[in-house]
């Protein structure tokens, strides 16, 4: 019992629980066998070594200097950037090789879904083609999608609140990979494959799923993917889960909530346009990030409960695991 009380202890100093990490490990092995199996493979990759070895670095580093608040919070940072980094790789490889499954694209279905709502997507996207300037406004926001990945990251780190930084980690996960099977089980190729780009005055559409690639994927035998890869995966849409699990999770800080607030309503505008996805995209997308953030948050409260309980069950295991940590 004192080893399980051991292993809580040091569960509720990480800022990546187990239930993460398995959930990464998950998309890494999907990705990598279903590329196996179906003959898939990636000749332009991102190289991770540079950051992997990077962070790893400055920790050593960080040892040899006295453990302050500060020098905690890098510490935390460090490795939450690094997870982030790691999972969103392995998240677009698995994304791109469960494409192979070929599923019937629904993209009437979402089209059909979209007038229900009362939307039409040529009339928003022309709406805005026309307006430069709101054009430039919206694309500006879309670009933020990666920074604002990081930024709970940093701004929770900075502030000693592992376990925020924690639940966020795990709802980061939760959504992307629900957000891969979901699109695996309903693809569809977005708007933009049943326009003429060129019939557009300003839009370029650079978050657009890469119909070339989709329709590559889709096809029998083996592939080789020469080109940078992109955002795959239409329905439902995660930039629209990043700009709704943002300012979820940065709530309680204000300054940074209003911020974002106006940001992610423009982020969420242009995942339409800019990333030519249905509204209905979006509408899943959001919904996708509240369920994420729900179910990370019960996870993590009840190991902490458990973990909490134990503790104080077993004293004497939690004197000797803050000695053996000391030394």
């Amino acid at each position: 019992m004192q080893n399980i009380v051991r292993i809580l202890i040091q569960y509720r100093t990480s800022t990546i629980s187990r239930e993460a990490a398995i959930l990464t490990l998950v998309l890494a092995a999907l990705a990598l066998t279903i590329a196996m199996w179906t003959q898939l493979k990636f000749a332009a990759l991102p190289n991770m070594m540079p950051l992997t070895v990077g962070v790893l670095v400055l920790d050593i580093l960080s040892q040899f200097a006295p453990q302050t608040p500060t020098v905690r919070a890098v510490q935390s940072m460090l490795f939450g950037v690094l997870y982030l980094a790691i999972t969103c790789f392995c998240g677009v490889l698995a994304a791109y090789a469960t494409q192979r499954f070929s599923l019937p694209l629904q993209d009437q279905f979402f089209e059909r879904t979209d007038l229900a709502l009362g939307v039409n997507w040529f009339d928003v996207v022309h709406w805005v083609d026309d307006r430069p300037v709101i054009h430039e406004i919206l694309k500006l926001a879309y670009g933020t999608m990666s920074a604002q990945i990081a930024l709970p990251v940093v701004v929770l780190a900075f502030l000693d609140n592992t376990d925020e930084v924690r639940k966020y980690l795990l709802s980061f996960v939760i959504a992307l990979t629900v957000t891969i099977a979901i699109s695996a089980l309903l693809p569809a190729a977005s708007p933009i494959a049943l326009v003429d780009r060129t019939t557009f005055h300003v839009m370029q559409f650079t978050g657009a799923t890469p119909i070339d690639h989709l329709m590559d994927l889709r096809s029998a035998g083996s592939l080789i993917i020469n080109d940078r890869l992109g955002g795959i995966a239409t329905f439902p849409s995660f930039h629209a889960t990043i700009a709704v699990l943002i300012p979820l999770m940065l709530r309680r800080y204000r300054g940074i909530f209003f911020v974002l607030l106006v940001l992610d309503a423009a982020m969420l505008c242009s995942t339409i346009t800019e990333g030519a996805h249905y509204a209905t995209d979006v509408l899943a997308g959001s919904c996708l990030a509240f369920a994420a953030y729900f179910l990370a948050n019960r996870v993590i409260d009840a190991k902490n409960h458990l973990s909490g309980e134990l503790l104080v069950m077993y004293p004497v295991a939690c004197d000797t695991a803050g000695a053996t940590r000391a030394v």
